[in-house]
């Protein structure tokens, strides 16, 4: 169970194909989750399943995944807004 707070959006960048609307990180999820739906992600690797060596079976899925961009993607990213 994660004890961290959930992610909230202060001020979009750039929205990409979401919704700018979207403020939480679960509408944010719920967006990119309907977005993969959409463009029929579960067909681009097809139905994986495997047995590793650990005796576990695994999965192989297509996600959206939030994590904290690269600073300097960042500042490349902002000095071309100011263009």
């Amino acid at each position: 169970m994660s004890t961290k707070k959930p992610i909230r959006v202060k001020k979009w960048i750039r929205t990409g194909e979401l919704n700018s609307r979207n403020r939480t990180q679960a509408s944010i999820l719920d967006n990119c989750g309907r977005l993969l739906d959409d463009a029929c992600s579960h067909e681009i690797l097809g139905e994986v399943v495997f047995l590793g060596t650990d005796g576990k079976y695994y999965v192989i899925c297509v996600e959206a995944v939030i994590g904290v961009a690269n600073p300097e993607y960042v500042k490349d990213l902002l000095s071309e807004e100011i263009e």
